[in-house]
C-alpha cells in the first residue's frame, strides 16, 4: 500500500539489544523496539489458532491469541486494531498497549496528534488483498482540521555509530476516514511499532 504522501519525520534511534526502558536518553529511550510488548513471550507461534474470529478487550495493554478467523483488540484509551480472517497461519499471540507518547507530532504547527501513541505487536505482513484495520473513536473532525492520516513507526535502517543492534525509526502516514464515529484507515502491514492517529491543520496547506 501506498503511503498517503512523503512526508518522513525522522525521529528516534532505538536500541533493539536492550530490553524495555533501554536505549539512549530523552525520546530516543521511547522507542518500540525495546518494548515489553515485542519480547519473545509476545512472539510465541502456535501450531493451531482460533478458527473463529477473537475480540479482547482491555485497560492499557490487552494480549489475544490469534489464528486463521481474525479478530480484534481494543483498548479502553479507544485504539482497536482488526486482523481479517485467514492472514495468519497457525496461532500468534499479539499485544494492543497504550505507548510511550511521541512529540514527532508536536513539534509540527501543521499537526495534531489525536489521541493516545500505541503500538501492536509482533509485526504481521498479510497475504495480498487483506489489511489490517486500525481505528480510534471520533464524532467529528475538529474545525479547522483536515486530513486524518494514521502514521505508524517504520525501521529505516541500521543507526551508524550507536552500535551492531540500533535501529533507526520514522513515521510514515497512512490515509484515515471517518466513518461510523470511528476514525478509521487500513495497513497492509503491521510493523510492530508505535501508531498515532494525526490531523492536519487547513490553515498551514
Amino acid at each position: 500500500m501506498t503511503s498517503l504522501n512523503s512526508r518522513w519525520v525522522w525521529l528516534s534511534i532505538s536500541l533493539l539489544g536492550f530490553g524495555a526502558g533501554g536505549g539512549c536518553g530523552g525520546s530516543q529511550a521511547e522507542a518500540p523496539a525495546a518494548s515489553a510488548a515485542t519480547t519473545a513471550a509476545v512472539q510465541e507461534h502456535h501450531a493451531t489458532g482460533p478458527t473463529q474470529p477473537v475480540s479482547k478487550h482491555g485497560s492499557g495493554s490487552v494480549r489475544a491469541t490469534l489464528g486463521p478467523g481474525g479478530g480484534s483488540l481494543e483498548l479502553s484509551e479507544g485504539p482497536r486494531v482488526t486482523v481479517p480472517p485467514n492472514a495468519i497461519e497457525g496461532g500468534q499471540d499479539f499485544v494492543l498497549t497504550v505507548a510511550p507518547k511521541t512529540t514527532a507530532f508536536h513539534n509540527n504547527e501543521g499537526e495534531r496528534p489525536l489521541g493516545p501513541t500505541f503500538s501492536f505487536s509482533p509485526p504481521l505482513d498479510p497475504p495480498d488483498g487483506t489489511s489490517i484495520e486500525v481505528s480510534f473513536p471520533l464524532a467529528s473532525l475538529p474545525s479547522g482540521w483536515g486530513e486524518p492520516s494514521l502514521a505508524y513507526e517504520a525501521e529505516a535502517g541500521e543507526a551508524i555509530g550507536y552500535g551492531e543492534d540500533s535501529t533507526r525509526t520514522k513515521w510514515q502516514y497512512e490515509r484515515a476516514a471517518l466513518n461510523g464515529g470511528r476514525l478509521t484507515a487500513k495497513l497492509d502491514r503491521a510493523t510492530g511499532m508505535r501508531l498515532q492517529f494525526v490531523l492536519s491543520n487547513l490553515e498551514t496547506q
